[in-house]
């Protein structure tokens, strides 16, 4: 028995050639840090016995594709949620992105209580194809994509691997899905939020999300890897309207600490809260928080990043992810956007001031 959920969330799924090597890399490292969770998720009385995913070179995700539904593009996963003896789970995805966020088609096989029969299968085949070959050889070649192949569905009908690839199939060649508002793919480096008055370079695969209310002070863009609800890192941007009267990096960090802890969403656990104030230039303050929190079995974390304009307002860069994504990558992350911020209102008037500059000078300056 296979089950058939689809859902339309706000988050923009990118899909462009040029970034398939982070989307790859978003859709592994997510999709272990959910089978993590799954395993967390049960007590066990043998504390020593680990998830699959201690073995480094075992992935948890069986297939990644992105496919055609006419004109537009979809991304197709294939993954395990559990894998143990007894208990064998995997789903199948098809994200389609359009205008206004994305869908999401899961299909959820019913879990496998009797395992190892195809892996059993795997390895005779292996076994008698190799026949002759060296035993150190030959364990080279075991390993989950032998028994993962597509070529042993037929033999398993019934196994969760087989429903979830037929149902994927059967959904993309003749579901009849047909996307009416495509999503357009940022192709440009910089993200103008013209509402808000400022623009910024957002780090690859964030998308600008569609607010059903522009926010004259903030914008937010999503980064998904393989499903609406879970893997999706959050980039915001706000100005804060707050405005230093002497601005310095241990006042604000003071203030954007309280400011971060009054963030932390309701029912989470084990939450901690760090601040400290930032090296900068005279007359601008910068200041950093981090917060770590679980929910459920789920360990989160964000990095903020505060500095003052020149007028004195404060601005927040938010970045939030899954523990699973590097300190080092949010502050990267978090530090390019800091320095690609600029103002609309002053670059237009920085282009007026060029512009009358070089009609005087064509006029011969006068």
């Amino acid at each position: 028995m296979t089950s058939l959920m689809v859902g339309h969330f706000p988050h923009r799924l990118d899909l462009q050639s040029q970034h398939e090597a982070i989307l790859r890399r978003d859709v592994e490292r997510h999709a272990r840090d959910l089978f993590n969770s799954c395993f967390r998720s049960v007590d066990r009385p043998d504390k020593q016995v680990g998830p699959r995913t201690d073995d480094p070179d075992w992935s948890p995700v069986v297939e990644t594709s992105i496919v055609r539904l006419g004109k537009a593009r979809a991304l197709r996963v294939i993954h395990r949620t559990w894998y143990e003896p007894g208990h064998e789970s995997i789903v199948g995805r098809l994200l389609v992105p359009v205008a206004k966020g994305m869908f999401e088609f899961r299909f959820d096989p019913s879990p496998l209580a009797k395992t190892g029969r195809r892996e059993a299968a795997a390895l005779t085949r292996l076994l008698h194809d190799s026949a002759g070959t060296n035993l150190d050889d030959l364990s080279t070649k075991i390993d989950q994509r032998a028994a993962d192949d597509p070529s042993l569905d037929a033999a398993f009908p019934d196994h969760p691997l087989t429903l979830a690839r037929n149902e994927l199939d059967e959904l993309v060649e003749r579901g009849g899905i047909e996307v009416t508002e495509p999503s357009r793919e940022d192709d440009v480096e910089e993200s103008e939020v013209v509402e808000a008055d400022f623009a910024i370079e957002p780090p690859p695969r964030f998308l600008r999300m569609k607010a059903d209310k522009p926010s004259n002070k903030r914008a937010s863009w999503s980064r998904v890897s393989f499903s609406g609800t879970d893997g999706i890192e959050l980039l915001t941007v706000s100005r804060t309207g707050t405005r230093l009267s002497e601005p310095n990096g241990r006042s604000l960090s003071r203030i954007a600490e309280a400011i971060t802890k009054q963030t932390v969403p309701a029912g989470a656990s084990s939450v901690q809260v760090s601040a400290r104030a930032l090296k900068s230039k005279p007359g601008r303050a910068e200041a950093e928080t981090y917060r770590a929190h679980v929910e459920g079995n789920s360990k989160q974390h964000s990095l903020f990043r505060w500095f003052t304009e020149e007028n004195k307002e404060v601005v927040m860069v938010a970045l939030g992810a899954s523990q699973c994504v590097p300190m080092d990558e949010l502050e990267d992350d978090a530090a390019a956007v800091v320095q690609s911020f600029r103002r609309l209102g002053a670059a237009t008037s920085s282009t007026s001031e060029k512009k009358k500059w070089w009609q005087w000078l064509v006029a011969g300056g006068k």
